[in-house]
């Protein structure tokens, strides 16, 4: 396969994900957030290429990755896609760096195959929500009136049908500390994702199975690898679910990422790398 080319991924509900790889050396896999796509990741990956063999995915139904109307998209389902990816791929001693859902990803599969996993970056992790659109709903009273709405049986087959680039952009915008980081350019490649059939069914399946990333911090305390906790200082989460996280996940700290909300990987995409790289920096100068 030649670098930088979209591939597609074929998952064992017979639908695929797209994914790209870029750079050398050894393996690290981005993941994104909700309602976003492999592109989230691209100039986080861009500046890890030449220190890392880097593999940017679309998880299940996003971005223009298929969508199978009779799948259940929760954490199980997206656990088990990765790793049939790191499996298929032969991969091993991998780096998982992920954000919000892409955070307690890389917890629920370096539980899985803790011997393959070399260590986690887990950036503004999604492990708290307690009802429909949790978190998302925090970030401006737009999103708490339009996720209410989602959430209810009828009204929500509707309002989710209103999706739009301005509604988007209004319900984004609350993850950012700086707005200008979410570029008109980008939106309209999230736009793109309303013409894929079977969208309206796994955008709100997704957020319907926030129960099963919430109940997914169960697993931080049997984690055994090398972990790196990250918040946005101005992300969603409290500061209570964020020394929870900490503590279960055994770590005496977190890093703050100053002036920055839940979407790290566009708002502080040098910062972000930094931090990924610099475990195995400091291996290589030692």
């Amino acid at each position: 396969m030649k670098m930088n080319e979209i591939k597609k991924f074929r998952l064992s509900d017979n639908t695929f994900i797209r994914y790209k790889k870029i750079g050398k050396g050894s393996p690290l896999i981005l993941l994104h957030t909700i309602r976003n796509r492999l592109e989230y990741c691209e100039e986080v990956a861009s500046l890890l290429k030449n220190v890392y063999t880097v593999y940017l995915i679309d998880l299940p139904g996003f971005g223009d990755s298929s969508i199978n109307t009779k799948t259940n998209y929760d954490q199980f389902f997206m656990t088990r896609s990765i790793l049939d990816f790191i499996k298929e791929k032969k991969l091993s001693n991998v780096t998982l760096a992920g954000e919000s859902i892409g955070a307690v990803l890389g917890v629920t599969v370096a539980n899985s195959i803790p011997k393959k996993i070399k260590h986690i970056f887990c950036f503004n992790p999604y492990d708290y929500a307690k009802k429909f659109g949790d978190g998302i709903n925090r970030g401006n009273f737009f999103s708490k009136f339009i996720l209410f709405h989602l959430g209810l049986p009828v009204v929500g087959n509707l309002f989710v049908r209103l999706e739009n680039k301005i509604i988007l952009k209004q319900i984004l915008s609350g993850g950012f500390y700086n707005k200008k980081k979410l570029l008109s350019d980008y939106l309209d490649l999230l736009c793109k994702s309303f013409n894929n059939p079977g969208y309206f069914y796994h955008f709100k399946n997704v957020l319907s199975n926030y129960g099963s990333w919430n109940k997914s911090n169960g697993f931080y305390e049997t984690l055994k690898t090398k972990k790196t906790l990250v918040y946005g200082k101005f992300d969603w989460s409290t500061e209570n679910e964020r020394e929870k996280a900490m503590n279960l996940l055994g770590l005496k700290k977190k890093t703050i990422l100053e002036e920055c909300g839940h979407f790290s990987f566009l708002e502080a995409p040098e910062r972000v790398a930094n931090i990924i790289s610099k475990p195995k920096i400091m291996k290589s100068l030692g």
